[in-house]
């Protein structure tokens, strides 16, 4: 091993005498060079190889390979490149080659490969890069397609690149990557096809080739790719996917009409289609620009293109009275009032969407989250009476519902002027909604009592106390706050006792207890020993700043007991899981030891 080493060291003197030579390294530059490739040589001749060795090997010659450039073109250096630059390149070339030997089976290291390859300009090994790395990860789609897209835009080998995906899709034939990729690249073909003929100058005479160009420039390759496509990959939103392809290229638009009509065909049943062809009706009305002197064929125009949409989506639900196709129908309407510009025009767009929720909601096909939306239209228009209408139909359409609720509970609290009917509301939906999903209700009406009516809210939250534990161990929480608020420390420490006997317990309110005794003007450092020695025998086993709150506690309060702290180190080592004793003894590392 020290002979093969020594001998690339060896190799390396030539190199290195030159750059000290031309003056792009000095002396001790060179060493530290000669020392680094060594330390690099050894590594990898260690007999388990390690893919990491060799990547931070190549990185340091290509930082050096960088240097070296800067260096050149500052000093304006040109001399001995064949001797210095080619040699560095050759070698990080070589590096590559026997590390994707190595680890063939990583396309990262396949893909960095050829990108530096790329960089140096050395094509031909770009090429063969590509067709080892497709012989070995011929089941990877996006490696095909990143083969194929060198070959079309850096090789300038469009024919290669369309074997590629050709042979790729014999492999991967259910990759919708592989077959749009095919779509796009045939169709950037008949763009360049097009543009040179533009830029000729051809006309319409006529060869031996004109029908294959004629094929070539009404883009029915990318026809046929399509047609190949929906029937290898059957699905809806898959043959959907073309359109948006076709709208980058401006001649696509017959391919675009021929696909729509085919997906049409195909698939009659299908919401998502009947909202695209609407979508789609529309922007090719909104295409249309206005001429000199006629300024409001434009506006005519998309009046024009909103009213035949809307005909798509009515002649949609005649055929499909489904939640998703007014679903579809609402948003189209929607996304149309944001747009809206003027008054006048937001004004009957706003109506147009209200009456279309209210005929979705007449026939239960209303979703949820249009049904708040529904809410919030009225609530802005200010008609108070009809927008709490519309939260109550939310609620006993989605009586277990946590956010019909809170929609409700959110209007009734700010337009109605007592606590009665808010409160006989809470307790409604408490009633409906399942307990283990009611916090957002029990916390709103904690907020909400706490300045609208702060006697019941200890009252109120009791009756939490034997919810499940994802309710009670928050509202145990609050009430122990509540009763020092509300009645002072005793009742704080009378409830807490109480407590100790219905568990579970949060951390918090231990910490809530603490808290309460730290805010006395003197704390009784033996009850707060009680509570830490609660806290600890409830969390103790998973809680590092626990034990050393603990800790610090003894050390710093004036009735402390400093020498308690390393008895209390050892048991939260004991306590304390594996995996979180080294994290305790870290941060106990930290006390001031002059104070244990």
């Amino acid at each position: 091993m020290a002979e093969l080493v020594q001998k690339n060291i060896e190799s390396f003197i030539p190199e290195l005498e030159q750059m000290e030579r031309v003056g792009l390294a000095d002396r001790d530059e060179v060493r530290e060079i000669l020392r680094r490739r060594k330390r690099f040589e050894y590594r990898l001749r260690r007999r388990k190889k390690s893919k990491e060795d060799y990547l931070t090997y190549i990185q340091y010659e290509l930082n050096l390979y960088e240097l070296l450039q800067k260096r050149r073109a500052r000093l304006r250096i040109g001399d001995k490149k064949p001797e210095i630059d080619i040699v560095i390149t050759k070698r990080i070339n070589k590096l590559f080659k026997k590390a994707v030997l190595m680890f063939s089976g990583d396309t990262k290291l396949w893909l960095s490969h050829i990108s530096f390859c790329v960089k140096m300009g050395w094509n031909h090994i770009v090429g063969t890069l590509y067709t080892r790395m497709l012989n070995l990860h011929s089941h990877k789609p996006e490696m095909w397609v990143a083969a194929a897209k060198w070959h079309m835009e850096s090789n300038a080998s469009p024919e290669l690149a369309r074997k590629l995906l050709q042979r790729g899709l014999l492999f991967n034939n259910k990759s919708p990557l592989l077959w749009h990729e095919y779509f796009r690249m045939e169709l950037i073909f008949v763009d360049k096809v097009r543009k040179r003929k533009e830029v000729l100058g051809i006309g319409e005479e006529k060869d031996d080739d004109a029908e294959v160009e004629d094929a070539v420039l009404e883009a029915k390759i990318p026809a046929l790719i399509y047609d190949a496509a929906v029937k290898s990959i059957p699905g809806v939103d898959f043959a959907l996917s073309f359109l948006p392809i076709c709208d980058i290229f401006n001649f696509a638009d017959q391919l675009a009409e021929r696909i729509l009509e085919d997906i049409q065909t195909r698939h009659p049943n299908k919401e998502q289609v009947w909202d695209v062809v609407a979508r789609r009706l529309l922007a090719s009305h909104n295409k249309k620009v206005a001429l000199p002197g006629e300024e409001n064929v434009a506006e005519f125009s998309s009046k024009k293109g909103v009213a035949a949409a809307r005909a798509v989506f009515e002649q949609a639900l005649e055929r499909l009275p489904t939640e998703t196709m007014w679903k579809l129908y609402i948003q189209f309407s929607l996304e149309l009032l944001e747009k809206s510009n003027s008054e006048k025009q937001a004004a009957k767009r706003l109506h147009q969407v209200l009456s279309l929720m209210e005929r979705a909601s007449s026939d239960e096909l209303l979703t949820f989250d249009h049904h708040q939306e529904w809410v919030k239209l009225l609530q802005n228009c200010k008609v108070e009476k009809d927008t709490l209408a519309c939260a109550r139909a939310a609620v006993q359409r989605w009586p277990s519902s946590t956010e019909a609720w809170l929609l409700l509970l959110e209007l009734l609290i700010v337009t109605t002027p007592g606590t009665e009917d808010v409160l006989k509301t809470f307790e409604e939906a408490l009633g409906a909604i399942p307990k283990q999903e009611s916090l957002p209700i029990w916390k709103r009406a904690l907020e909400w009592m706490s300045s609208a009516c702060p006697e019941n809210t200890i009252p109120f939250l009791e009756k939490a106390l034997f919810y499940p534990p994802t309710v009670c161990v928050y509202v145990k929480e609050k009430l122990l706050e509540c009763s020092y608020l509300y009645h002072g420390y005793k009742a704080a420490r009378k409830f807490y006792k109480r407590m100790l006997h219905l568990k579970p317990l949060s951390l918090g309110f231990f910490q809530n207890m603490i808290d309460i005794e730290n805010s006395n003007a003197s704390p009784d450092a033996e009850k707060l020993r009680t509570y830490f020695e609660h806290a600890t025998t409830e969390f103790g086993e998973t809680n590092v700043d626990l034990w050393m709150k603990y800790v610090l506690f003894e050390l710093k309060h004036p009735q402390g007991k400093p020498e308690q702290a390393g008895v209390l180190y050892y048991r939260a080592v004991k306590t304390l899981q594996d995996d979180l004793t080294d994290q305790f003894i870290s941060s106990y590392s930290l006390v001031d030891p002059s104070k244990i």
